[in-house]
């Protein structure tokens, strides 16, 4: 394999491998046209680079993974120690398992035909080329049938966990995850603006950008991050893709297909879609106006989902069905608001740096997105506290 800066290249060396797995010849393999799909998005990821492998009749996609060094501040920084929630070569290894092969349902991953380590430390992930319709076209009932297929998956796979399957017991996926991602977060927001600090909220742009007063209620929202990953940590265990972002999702021929499993690993059921609901918003997938429907329609996929895996009713609601929206919501609701507590405190922030842009958008029309789930995100942390 050779790799350059964001060039790809198979090498002769590994094209027998290659050819071998994906049932082609050595020679359509060398021959087969490269094209970058995307670059490393953010520092200190794991991902040097993804790029579609195209011969006549045939495609795959490359996704080349190392670890970084020295990742600084990013939140995304990679570790070399297989048991921390940011180990590099989880996907790798995840593909390499077999658990993401086999899920249960309408939910996969796309299929993995071979993982390469290269001469540099790299590794390789040679996996299908998914051609479907983005997440982030998609309306709402085609969320809801996705929401619904996840339930289904996690519903199985945690009840299987809970009879003593040790299907979660694998030495890949991460644990903790979550909470190591909040505490990078606060690292972070710490070094550059405090949200706790009444100073940080003072400057001209960040009181046109924020309304005063809700500014108490989203540190008191940061500040709840604790007791709010605790209703996370207390909530059944189940597989989670733990970036359950619209861009990340697939509908192939009506099944739900995810890529990116990078942090895959056992967190909460709902986490995954405490994930989706914010991040369809924050970046730009729905508008702000729509975060309450998109909520109510996740709930109710998922609520279904579980249903169908047979997962029992709430215990604190006498009387409820299979999948019970009211436990539902509880269950999303806190994924969503321990997870991103930090949205509208950040704003400060990126003032203090002197950003005109956040989020790859000027700033004050991200900004209005941002308070907007900042809002919704108190009212979710009080669903799930209360």
């Amino acid at each position: 394999m050779e790799l350059s800066g964001a060039g790809f290249g198979v090498s002769p060396e590994v094209s027998g491998q290659v050819a071998t797995a994906l049932g082609r010849t050595a020679e359509e393999v060398l021959a087969a046209e490269v094209d970058l799909l995307a670059a490393p998005a953010v520092d200190g990821i794991a991902t040097v680079g993804i790029w579609r492998v195209r011969g006549g009749d045939w495609s795959a996609v490359v996704k080349v993974l190392r670890h970084v060094e020295d990742g600084g501040l990013s939140v995304w920084r990679t570790e070399e120690d297989p048991a921390h929630p940011f180990h590099w070569r989880r996907e790798a290894d995840a593909f390499a398992d077999g658990l993401l092969g086999s899920l249960p349902g309408d939910l996969r991953a796309p299929a993995c035909y071979v993982v390469l380590p290269g001469p540099d430390g790299t590794l390789a992930i040679w996996m299908e080329d998914v051609a479907g319709c983005e997440g982030s076209t998609w309306a709402m009932p085609r969320y809801r049938r996705a929401a619904e297929h996840l339930g289904r998956v996690q519903g199985h796979l945690a009840l299987a966990h809970l009879a003593g399957d040790p299907v979660l017991d694998r030495g890949w996926p991460s644990r903790g995850w979550l909470r190591m991602y909040v505490e990078r977060r606060a690292a972070r927001g710490a070094a550059e603006a405090d949200p706790a600090d009444p100073r940080v909220w003072s400057h001209p742009l960040v009181r046109r950008l924020v309304p005063a007063d809700r500014v108490p209620a989203y540190q008191a929202l940061w500040a709840d991050r604790h007791r709010l990953l605790d209703v996370v940590d207390g909530l059944p265990r189940t597989l989670c893709q733990l970036d359950f972002h619209p861009r990340n999702l697939f509908d192939v021929a009506g099944q739900t297909v995810v890529i990116d499993w990078a942090f895959a690993g056992v967190g909460a059921l709902g986490e995954d879609l405490g994930n989706l609901v914010v991040d369809a918003v924050t970046d730009f997938h729905l508008p702000p106006s729509r975060l309450p429907e998109l909520f109510e329609t996740l709930v109710g996929g998922y609520a279904d989902g579980l249903a169908a895996a047979g997962w029992p009713g709430s215990e604190s609601e006498p009387g409820a069905e299979a999948g019970d929206p009211v436990d539902v919501r509880r269950m999303i609701a806190a994924g969503a608001a321990a997870k991103y507590g930090w949205l509208a405190p950040a704003i400060p922030a990126v003032v203090a740096l002197g950003r005109t842009t956040l989020n790859g958008r000027p700033i004050e029309e991200a900004a209005r997105a941002w308070v907007a789930c900042g809002d919704f995100l108190v009212e979710l942390a009080d669903l799930a506290l209360g």
